[in-house]
């Protein structure tokens, strides 16, 4: 018998698909054709330098406009509708396909996050600044859903939700009921749907405030007021110490939802689904070629997710070498060499590509992993549920020992590559820069091999080898994982885009809109 949860997710999927496209008959948001292009290029560009992946970019877009529109307009001007035009303009959104309705749907949250935000200053809260930025990264993610509903996400991570609840057995822990939903509604976001933390935030939001975008007018002044408690809470629930663990449970399985969820995406027919779901055989047939589909596509974006870092490396090493390096070498310590100069800018981005190519999908074992799985939350096959085990935590004693055995591995590592390098001729600025940047290759290519294992269910079984590598490659991991952290927030690249190209650019691009409006105002006016 299907269980509950898939029931429930066909029912919903059916009204979706009956509500997914906008009305025919309703007036659409145009832009010029020929802007659009040149704006779509830029993006495309941006993309290389900033790769992430394509909700992210999204939404970081959309963060992009919407800050530097409020930077240069006054609240009450209009910020919706250039602000959805750009969004257009950059491929984001299909030209002649977004209803001229969304307009009023943005204007409501900008002008509900401008009271919000009004009201809260005349609190005088200690953090108040913190606040009204973590309100505008909230507005932001806001419109993006507002613009492109999460619909069909929400549908598959709700059908996982509750099918890993009713059968989740939690041990090593004592946490309550409404924190175990949380952590696991958080775990799905995170392992399914790939949300950064602001879409979280936002949505653990509406969970507190479920009309949070249009709340009664007499509303505005009681939630400014309770606004630092509920940014506490979230921050508590985001910070919890067994998240991790909830993240790894949900990452294990989520292979099983993306392939249901490309399963009734796939048969558009209600009529059609029933049939499948009722026939188990058929629905394995289905989701082995769902499957099948779903690894040739993984692995294409693994390959672009490697080439693209790998590119991304390259071009922040050149540009440091250019910006910091040669100068610091050249004018301050007198001492540049050309050699390590052009060894400390290839290296990275050849070790990043060894790393990539290292990486292997799962095996052919899996597939029959990954069909079992998925009969099992389909059927309820099996007596088996979803285990949750939190390892105890070692004896502070037992801390202290390991903690001290890392930090002389750490320094110990870090030393010898400075002796090594010295003695082949590295400056001190060489040195301190190529073990960041090896530092980073080292973080992202565990990022890219974790992302190749997304859909595996297979149980790797540990190594000698693999674990003497660790050892020593875990200094540069730690290091390389603060890096990505903080290069993610301050990439050098994007924020020269920011400030010198884009600004201009998009008053270009705005210009070639108005210049072919006016041509073609003109041409027909001629009778």
């Amino acid at each position: 018998m299907i269980q509950q949860p898939i029931q429930d997710l066909l029912a919903r999927y059916a009204d979706y698909l009956k509500k997914k496209d906008p009305l025919e008959e309703a007036p659409k948001i145009h832009v010029d054709e020929i802007a659009t292009k040149v704006a779509s290029f830029y993006e495309k560009i941006r993309s290389v330098i900033d790769y992430r992946e394509e909700h992210l970019l999204r939404k970081n877009f959309i963060d992009r406009v919407f800050r530097r529109r409020m930077f240069l307009k006054d609240i009450n001007e209009d910020v919706a509708e250039p602000l959805i035009k750009e969004i257009i303009r950059g491929g984001r959104l299909p030209n002649d396909y977004v209803p001229e309705s969304k307009i009023k749907e943005v204007e409501a949250i900008i002008d509900n996050s401008h009271i919000l935000i009004e009201n809260f200053k005349k609190l005088r809260q200690k953090n108040s600044d913190e606040i009204i930025n973590w309100l505008t990264t909230v507005t932001i993610s806001a419109i993006e859903e507002a613009l492109f509903p999460p619909i069909k996400d929400e549908i598959v991570a709700e059908a996982m939700f509750w099918t890993i609840k009713k059968k989740l057995a939690v041990s090593g822990a004592q946490i309550g009921e409404e924190e175990t939903s949380l952590q696991l509604f958080i775990g799905i976001q995170r392992a399914l749907l790939r949300v950064d933390e602001a879409q979280l935030q936002y949505r653990l939001l509406k969970f507190i405030y479920p009309e949070w975008n249009n709340p009664a007018a007499g509303n505005k002044a009681l939630i400014a007021r309770d606004l630092p408690a509920v940014y506490a809470a979230i921050e508590r629930h985001l910070r919890h110490p067994q998240r991790k663990y909830f993240f790894k449970l949900c990452n294990h399985y989520n292979t099983i939802f993306y392939l249901l969820g490309d399963l009734v995406e796939k048969h558009k027919s209600p009529e059609e689904l029933k049939q499948i779901f009722e026939d188990e055989n058929l629905l394995e047939r289905e989701i082995s070629a769902n499957y099948q589909k779903r690894y040739d596509k993984e692995r294409s974006r693994l390959n672009k997710m490697a080439f693209l870092s790998v590119l991304s490396i390259f071009l922040s090493k050149v540009l440091v070498a250019l910006a910091i390096e040669i100068p610091i070498d050249r004018y301050i310590l007198g001492e540049y060499s050309v050699l390590n100069t052009s060894i400390n800018i290839v290296f990275p981005a050849f070790l990043m590509l060894i790393i990539v190519l290292s990486i292997k999908m799962p095996t052919e074992a899996n597939e029959d992993l990954v069909v079992k799985e998925a009969k099992k939350a389909v059927y309820g096959n099996g007596n088996g549920g979803y285990q949750l085990i939190i390892p105890k935590k070692p004896k502070i004693f037992t801390r202290l020992i390991i903690r001290t055995i890392y930090l002389a591995l750490f320094f110990g590592m870090f030393y010898a590559l400075s002796i090594a390098l010295l003695e082949i001729g590295f400056s001190a600025t060489n040195i301190v820069i190529f073990a960041f940047f090896t530092s980073l290759v080292a973080a992202a290519g565990i990022k890219i091999s974790n992302r190749s294992k997304e859909i595996s269910l297979e149980e790797k079984k540990a190594k000698f080898g693999g674990f003497v590598m660790d050892i020593f490659a875990l200094p540069f991991i730690t290091v390389g994982r603060w890096g990505l952290t903080a290069l993610s927030k301050l990439n050098i690249l994007v924020v020269l885009f920011n400030i010198v190209i884009e600004l201009p650019f998009q008053l270009v691009v705005l210009f070639i809109e108005n210049f072919r409006s006016f041509i073609k105002s003109e041409k027909e006016e001629i009778h």
